[in-house]
């Protein structure tokens, strides 16, 4: 990814340009491009899953009122039987039966030639005699025994539609045959006993199933077929499809689902009538359904590449104005750099890169001034050098006078005077310290002691003070004069308000190895723990000088913060009319 995005950086900005332009014009366009496609996609689908389902509820309507229909005419034909009370005709030789025989084929062969989806119609009697259109009898067995007659038994009220009329004790004639007809039956229970006196079957031509579907369009492989509740086909269309879907797919009343058949993808939708118990079952080809989306990916692909040419031809004409100007400023810096200052950038517009051109012309006039400035500060220079080095005098002018009157003060045996000044010129010189900002701590301590000498001498008893360290402290560097306003400030502050004598001492300790405690304690005055929190909180929170009303405690705090950033402590304990003691805890550091 580095390396990508070095090798972009390199390139020039008239590429940059134009790869930008392309790569923010493609970015868009794919996203709603892919964003449009998969909605269309989705609505396409959507659309044919609504109109398949609608075509599946209607052929399905069409199929139940066709039954229906064909119930209404079983119906008719049972009332016909009931009154002729048959349960009491026991054998063909009985009279009667002749009678019915003649009058039932005569009422059924009236409604088989009024109604063409009739293919046969069939009545067998408990008694095993029967009539029929049509239709006769295979064998001796007993119609009891057979399955249709046994399901019209079990459910006398209801009708029974068997989907599959093979295997039957019943043979049709040459006009249509059982793979041609689904079959109808229902039990007829005589009018006085209300008891079942045999079972009316109607074998029912295929042709009104296949006229509802055969004006349906679903492309030019898609088709409509029918299972019967127990997933058996009743009627298909010739297709070697529908024999590899399997019935468990469809497993609730209605749905649709996308199956792979032969290698090819197919949306099959499907609905259970709850009149006949029958499915009606859509299957559609993927492939042509997606072949509307395939026409649009085209369009889209030579859309893009329109495009993408378009905004090429764009960004080389933008760069121009961009980079056309950069190589013009570019070629003034070079003739620059040779030490031509007189050349110009001219701009003629307020973009960006013409007030860059201006603001190297207004460069290029400043640096001749300053070389014209240059020239008139070289004798002040040298002037200034000059009076620097006169003025380097002055601080061994004032250590030599501080020695001569040491000198003279010991020619006179005033030791007092003499040791006052020797402490005064060791102040002095550490406090300078050749201009170094850190100082060892033997230097420092060495420093405290002249400066408390000095304020003994001013002060007389007023002040006692001691000073000690342990070993091994004496070359850490700290900050020069970190302790010096500590001191003060318990000299000032604290022996100097309180009756009698004062003590001051002043401590060194080495706290393990990596630890050292500079600690200042005084038996002055002291101060409430209220006061006591706030200047600890002062001495060790970051803030600015106008927030702190000593100048030299905000000195201590901020070199010492400059020097050990937050690894520094400062404690600050002090008990009123006893004392103040004030410990600093730096690290030790590597020198």
């Amino acid at each position: 990814m580095e390396s990508l995005k070095r090798k972009f950086m390199n390139i020039k900005i008239r590429s940059k340009v134009i790869c930008s332009g392309i790569l923010i014009a493609l970015i868009p366009f794919c996203l709603i491009g892919s964003l449009g496609l998969s909605i269309s996609t989705r609505e396409m689908e959507k659309s044919v899953t609504q109109y398949t389902m609608q075509m599946v509820e209607q052929i399905l309507q069409t199929v139940d009122i066709y039954i229906n229909s064909i119930e209404k005419k079983a119906n008719m034909l049972i009332r016909m039987v009931e009154p002729m009370h048959l349960s009491q005709v026991k054998s063909s030789e009985d009279p009667s039966w002749e009678t019915c025989q003649e009058l039932l084929s005569a009422n059924f062969q009236a409604v088989a030639q009024t109604h063409e989806e009739i293919a046969g119609i069939f009545f067998a009697t408990e008694n095993d005699l029967y009539v029929s259109t049509r239709m006769s009898r295979t064998s001796r067995d007993s119609f009891a025994k057979e399955s249709w007659y046994q399901k019209a038994m079990e459910h006398p009220d209801e009708m029974q539609i068997i989907s599959n009329v093979t295997g039957r004790n019943i043979a049709t004639d040459t006009t249509y045959s059982t793979d041609d007809v689904f079959s109808i039956v229902k039990a007829v229970q005589d009018s006085d006993t209300g008891k079942p006196v045999g079972v009316l079957l109607l074998d029912i031509k295929h042709d009104i199933i296949s006229s509802a579907i055969q004006n349906v369009i679903i492309g030019e492989g898609g088709f409509v077929y029918v299972l019967d509740s127990a997933g058996h086909i009743v009627y298909t269309p010739t297709n070697s499809v529908v024999y590899r879907i399997k019935p468990e797919w469809l497993h609730d009343g209605q749905g649709r689902l996308t199956a792979k058949v032969k290698g090819q993808k197919y949306l099959i939708s499907y609905q259970q009538s709850a009149y006949s118990g029958w499915k009606i079952v859509s299957v559609s080809s993927y492939r042509e359904i997606m072949g509307n989306v395939n026409k649009m990916i085209v369009a889209f692909v030579a859309l893009l590449v329109a495009t993408l040419l378009m905004v090429m031809f764009l960004a080389v004409k933008i760069s121009e104005t961009i980079t056309k100007p950069i190589v013009t400023l570019r070629n003034l810096m070079r003739r620059t750099e040779e030490g031509e200052l007189t050349v110009r950038f001219r701009g003629d517009y307020q973009d960006e890169i013409s007030d860059l051109g201006r603001n190297f012309n207004h460069m290029l006039e400043r640096i001749q001034e300053l070389l014209e400035q240059v020239y008139e500060e070289q004798e002040n220079k040298r002037q200034v050098e000059l009076k620097v080095v006169q003025e380097q005098f002055k601080p061994h002018f004032l250590y030599n006078t501080l020695d001569t009157i040491g000198w003279m003060a010991r020619e006179h045996e005033a030791d007092d005077i003499v040791h006052l000044v020797d402490a005064l010129t060791n102040v002095f010189r550490i406090g300078l310290s050749k201009g170094k900002d850190y100082i060892t701590l033997q230097d420092e301590m060495r420093y405290i002691s002249n400066y408390l000498y000095i304020q003994k001498i001013r002060y007389g008893p007023k002040v006692h003070y001691e000073v000690t360290m342990d070993a091994g402290c004496e070359g850490e560097e700290i900050p020069k004069l970190i302790l010096q306003p500590l001191v003060e400030n318990a000299i000032y502050h604290g022996v100097k308000m309180k009756r009698g004598d004062g003590h001051l001492n002043v401590r060194v300790v080495k706290e393990g190895k990596q630890t050292i405690r500079l600690e200042v304690q005084d038996d002055g005055k002291g101060m409430n723990s209220g006061k006591a929190e706030e200047l600890e909180k002062l001495l060790n929170e970051p803030s600015k000088p106008e927030q702190n009303r000593s100048f030299g405690l905000f000195y201590v705090k901020e070199r010492l913060r400059i020097r050990y950033g937050d690894d520094f402590h400062v404690k600050v304990q002090s008990i009123e009319n006893e004392g103040t003691t004030i410990a600093i805890s730096i690290p030790v550091r590597e020198q």
